[in-house]
């Protein structure tokens, strides 16, 4: 039997998902499907972000994804060629529907109560600035209770995790997002390891990841398990 794929798997809501010993979620299954074209095993393993990375650093693991292709990681990670998408999510920040605050520019969140999720980073300089009244909870759903309930102004969050938030909290009719968003036009892919005991078959994974975007698998993974899955109108978000 062949060696496993050993997944570093950090629940990443809605795209990576771990319930009842099910592994889920459309970043899980693209992984599940590059496993298949390989003709490997996939074995998950579980971590916070921290340890996932370290695992990947020392060989201990040999695929990740949703994480950004940094220069730190660079060191110890060879990312595919082919992105599972073209782009990041815009940041995007969600309102009360009804007696919101007009949010348009940058300078529009002085003095609003912003609801951050706790390790979380967005852009520069929001992330850096201290000025702001900035309100970390350990998790994105407390952040969207809270704003339905009044107790944030606006919540700051990555469009397509949010509307998924949006959808499954069913808040379509109590909130909104502002006319005010940051682009992130940085494309994402596979991370592979370098000392991944699969390293020499690297080219192999970059034919099998060109081959998922080029024959429409990619497309139908979004749309079964993120669109279908967590009931997103397609205009509301666009993965690309």
């Amino acid at each position: 039997m062949a060696q496993p794929l050993v997944f570093a798997f950090e629940e990443l809501l809605p795209w990576k998902t771990h319930a009842q010993g099910v592994y889920g979620g459309a970043y899980t299954e693209i992984v599940r499907e590059l496993a298949r074209r390989m003709d490997l095993p996939l074995e998950f393993r579980p971590c916070p972000l921290k340890r996932c990375l370290y695992m990947m650093e020392s060989g201990e693991a040999d695929i990740i994804i949703g994480v950004r292709d940094t220069p730190e990681r660079l060191r110890y990670l060879h990312f595919l060629k082919t992105p599972y998408r073209q782009h990041s999510s815009d940041k995007v920040f969600y309102v009360q529907k009804e007696h919101g605050v007009d949010i348009h520019s940058y300078a529009d969140l002085a003095k609003q109560r912003i609801g951050v999720t706790f390790g979380a980073a967005y852009f520069q300089p929001f992330d850096l600035d201290r000025r702001l009244l900035k309100e970390e909870v350990p998790t994105m759903e407390a952040n969207f209770r809270k704003l339905a309930l009044g107790r944030l102004d606006t919540v700051v969050v990555p469009e397509d995790q949010g509307e998924a938030q949006v959808a499954r909290l069913a808040l379509r009719g109590l909130v909104a997002k502002a006319p005010y968003r940051v682009a992130d036009p940085s494309p994402r892919s596979i991370g592979i390891s370098k000392k991944s005991a699969h390293a020499g078959k690297l080219e192999r994974f970059e034919d099998a990841m060109a081959a998922m975007a080029r024959d429409g698998t990619l497309a139908a993974l979004f749309k079964r398990h993120y669109y279908e899955a967590f009931n997103v109108p397609p205009d509301s978000v666009q993965i690309k």
